[in-house]
């Protein structure tokens, strides 16, 4: 049986401009519910993106559904007819699955029933590199009997999809299944033959390991900065080596590998291990190691849970913190706000800030400004940055 809904809004991306001071800000972003991948052909991903647009124009394609509702088999597995997961015993009735090509989404049954969405985790497969990023974070790679690889994805919920009106806090049984559901993911296995890797494509060591051992190479042989610029690295590696203290870019810069933009994917940042600039940043496009920006001492990088930095210091007493967020699969660096302190004589604000990459200035109090300053600087991140010295590599 086929149910129809209104499709999910499923999607985030994390902006830190606002104004007041306010925090960083969440602002939804539409995703298809329908079949993203796993089918035999591109009409499929027509379709999906017709029905895209047909969503961002203010209505619903009437043929959008959650897709057939599906019971569990007698080991606990859950099927879309190419791939399964394995649903805890423990969990048993207090959930209802809905299955469609490439998609099985979880929901908690007692929400559903009371007429509050319920959803609480899906995972589907894709092609398509651009599927992931927002509320679908890539967790692994599929290869099926025929050797195609699929990414597969994990989605959670942008809103509350319980029923709120009894307390802020979720059922116990749909708690349960979101807190399960990177663990259940774990137990993807391909139906029609192949292999599931948990964890495929998205680290660091093994989508830029080879490339990062020719940067080293690069920079051990540069003659000069002009030589490492040429090769889109920043030139300090070479300028340290030079003065009356020279460094060794071995010893004192290294490599990390960092999921900031949250796509599920591992992009790597180039720096000082000691005082954290960021001289260059690296990006998986396509599954393929791309160059996205390179930094010097006087115009240097941050990264700050999802957010890029940029220190630049326009003039003696004019210092200007630029904020981006890094697009999934892309170099592309979204501009979020700026914040500048300018400390010259006959300045009309000693505190300011742009939303336009500083052709506007907007005046700020002392206070305001060290909000926003705190919320660039002191954003609260599981993630702990670890570098690994060039020579080490």
């Amino acid at each position: 049986m086929k149910k129809k809904v209104l499709v999910l809004i499923m999607g985030c991306a994390l902006a830190l401009a606002g104004c007041g001071g306010e925090a960083a800000t969440e602002q939804p972003v539409a995703e298809q519910t329908e079949a993203e991948a796993g089918t035999e052909n591109n009409a499929d991903a027509t379709a999906i993106e017709g029905a895209q647009e047909d969503l961002d124009g203010g209505y619903i394609d009437e043929e959008f559904t959650m897709g057939e509702e599906v019971t569990p088999d007698a080991d606990g597995r859950i099927s879309n007819g190419f791939m399964s997961i394995k649903m805890p015993a423990e969990l048993d009735g207090t959930y209802i699955a809905y299955a469609m090509d490439g998609e099985i989404n979880i929901y908690d049954k007692e929400s559903a029933d009371a007429g509050f969405g319920g959803f609480a985790f899906g995972v589907s497969v894709t092609e398509d590199y651009g599927m992931y990023g927002g509320m679908r974070t890539k967790i692994g790679e599929l290869k099926d009997q025929d050797g195609r690889i699929y990414h597969v994805l994990i989605s959670y919920p942008s809103d509350v999809q319980w029923d709120y009106t009894k307390g802020e806090e979720a059922p116990a049984s749909y708690q349960a299944l979101y807190d399960a559901g990177r663990e259940i993911a774990k137990t993807l296995e391909p139906v029609q033959g192949g292999e599931y890797v948990d964890g495929g494509g998205t680290k660091g060591e093994d989508i830029y390991g080879d490339y990062v051992k020719e940067l080293v190479t690069k920079i051990q042989n540069a003659k000069d900065s002009n030589e490492l610029e040429a090769e889109d690295l920043s030139p300090v590696y070479y300028a340290m080596t030079q003065g009356a203290n020279p460094q060794d870019p071995m010893k004192d810069i290294g490599v990390a590998y960092v999921d900031f933009n949250l796509d599920g994917v591992d992009e790597m940042i180039m720096g000082d291990i000691k005082t954290g600039e960021v001289y260059d940043i690296y990006a998986s496009v396509d599954g393929k190691p791309a160059h996205v920006i390179s930094g010097h001492w006087r115009d240097y990088f941050k990264i700050f849970g999802p957010t890029i930095a940029e220190y630049v210091p326009e003039a003696a007493g004019v210092n200007v913190i630029n904020t981006y967020d890094l697009t999934p699969n892309s170099i592309e660096m979204f501009p979020q706000y700026s914040i500048k302190t300018d400390e010259t004589e006959g300045a009309e604000s000693k505190w300011a800030v742009s939303y336009d990459g500083g052709d506007n200035w907007e005046p700020l109090s002392e206070e305001d400004y060290n909000i926003r300053l705190n919320n660039i600087e002191n954003f609260p991140s599981t993630t702990e940055i670890k570098y690994t010295a060039l020579g080490s590599l």
